[in-house]
């Protein structure tokens, strides 16, 4: 079975109504690893599904959230993105274009927990350029820090 087939199944045995709309946004976040704005899919899947609203895909984005088939997160660019990766990881937000790359490894946040407190999840957001903005020059130690 196809990772959107599953989907599909999770969604209904949650009770959750399957229409050709809905089957479209799932096929648009399946895999997608650009971490999307609501806009984006919107977009995406209207070029198929010309009576498709903007509605019809926040509503379904939330669906899918609620039941935790995909991560809202915001990302200091703007719109809220949807993540379809509901592993534990971080994420790496270039500051030059705006791309989102997933990261993933243990890193020691809980060290950062106040005493007294409970640590329910972790996601580090981590910026600088990406490759395509000149990052591995900075690795290269050939552009300068921005601070």
């Amino acid at each position: 079975m196809s990772p959107v087939e599953e989907l599909i199944a999770r969604c209904r045995d949650a009770g959750m109504r399957m229409t050709p709309q809905r089957r479209a946004i799932f096929e648009q976040l399946s895999g997608n690893r650009e971490h999307p704005t609501a806009e984006e899919i919107f977009r995406a899947v209207r070029r198929r599904h010309r009576g498709l609203s903007l509605a019809t895909v926040y509503n379904t984005l939330e669906t899918l959230a609620r039941l935790g088939e995909v991560v809202r997160h915001g990302m200091g660019t703007g719109a809220e993105r949807f993540d379809p990766e509901t592993r534990p990881h971080h994420h790496f937000v270039c500051s030059g274009c705006g791309a989102v790359e997933d990261v993933f490894g243990d890193l020691p946040v809980g060290k950062l927990v106040p005493p007294g407190c409970r640590l329910d999840r972790a996601e580090l957001r981590l910026t600088g350029l990406c490759r395509a903005c000149g990052g591995g020059a900075a690795e290269a130690g050939g552009a300068p820090d921005r601070q």
